[in-house]
């Protein structure tokens, strides 16, 4: 084994520990801040514990106090420093955070110990603790500190795409051709060497959510569009904007071209087909294949081996 280097300074040696705690926040050798966010936890369990003794489940302060106390006592606590630690946490720290609010979700709600938590965060109006945590972070860097956010941050919010709308999108009268949607499997068209073939996809993993499609025509991958999401964006929100991406830029092809969209989401083909539909850009894919009957979309089957899928995935 390698000896660690002596440091000294006035000949006084200092000693190399694997955490230390500078203005309440505790900074470990890897920079990970788990040291932080455990110590934090056990910080919040004490004070779970206090709480307990002057609120029962049917007796003590009332649910909006409870809920008073947790938002501007316990999550405060939590929050301390979170500029300088959250601001892009990862999967690690995601998991790590998630626990820790659930005692007091279950004590504020009064609410069985199955329940799930985030049916909890759903009923009492509480977003998981990473996304709070982040969400004060970005603002404090933004307006406070006047950091700004990584290039790789998108704008996407994930309730831009769920803006809803109401009544119908086009007069009950239009609707699309009949063979403009299929939901049988595409993947015999991808050889016709007569029609420009688009491949659609999403995914969400660890490092996040994306969408995708690209561009398949004479058998040359001709163009492909790519964006990274906010972690908290679904993946159905993805298959959405990256189907709105595909038929916008087949809108702009030459008319005389016909176009397949290969989507393996059925979905976000069900949600765009739909004229009544209230998500605002399923809304905006049907017009444009309402006014552009040479488009069409299908289903094609995931990880099925189909090349133009698996490209874009």
């Amino acid at each position: 084994m390698v000896r660690s280097p002596k440091i000294t300074r006035n000949e006084y040696k200092i000693n190399r520990v694997k955490s230390f705690k500078y203005l309440g926040i505790h900074v470990d050798d890897r920079l990970n801040w788990l040291e932080h966010i455990n110590k934090q936890g056990e910080k919040a369990i004490k004070m779970q514990q206090n709480l307990k003794r002057i609120a029962g489940g049917n007796w003590g302060i009332s649910q909006i106090h409870r809920w008073t106390l947790h938002k501007t006592v316990i999550e405060r606590m939590l929050a301390h420093g979170s500029s300088a630690w959250c601001l892009n946490p990862t999967f690690k720290m995601k998991r790590k955070l998630s626990p820790i609010r659930r005692p007091f979700l279950l004590h504020i709600s009064g609410a069985y110990l199955t329940t799930p938590t985030a049916a909890l965060q759903t009923i009492l109006g509480i977003p998981p603790l990473n996304m709070q945590l982040q969400f004060e972070d970005r603002f404090t860097s933004i307006f406070r500190l006047r950091i700004p956010l990584p290039p790789f941050i998108t704008d996407t919010k994930p309730h831009d795409p769920e803006m809803k709308e109401t009544g119908w999108s086009t007069h009950p009268s239009e609707h699309l051709k009949p063979n403009q949607i299929s939901f049988e499997d595409g993947e015999a068209y991808i050889a016709r060497k007569d029609i420009i073939n688009i491949f659609t996809d999403s995914s969400k993993t660890e490092h996040g959510v994306g969408a995708a499609f690209c561009i398949l025509t004479n058998d040359i991958w001709a163009y492909q569009w790519s964006a990274k999401f906010n972690d908290s964006n679904t993946v159905f929100q993805a298959e959405l904007t990256a189907l709105h991406e595909a038929v916008i830029f087949a809108s702009h092809l030459p008319n005389h071209n016909t176009s397949k969209i290969h989507v393996d989401n059925r979905a976000s083909i069900m949600a765009s087909s739909n004229s009544k539909s209230t998500n605002e850009i399923a809304r905006k894919i049907f017009k444009i294949l309402l006014s552009n009957p040479r488009i069409k979309v299908s289903w094609v089957k995931a990880h099925a081996g189909n090349i133009g899928n698996e490209r874009a995935d």
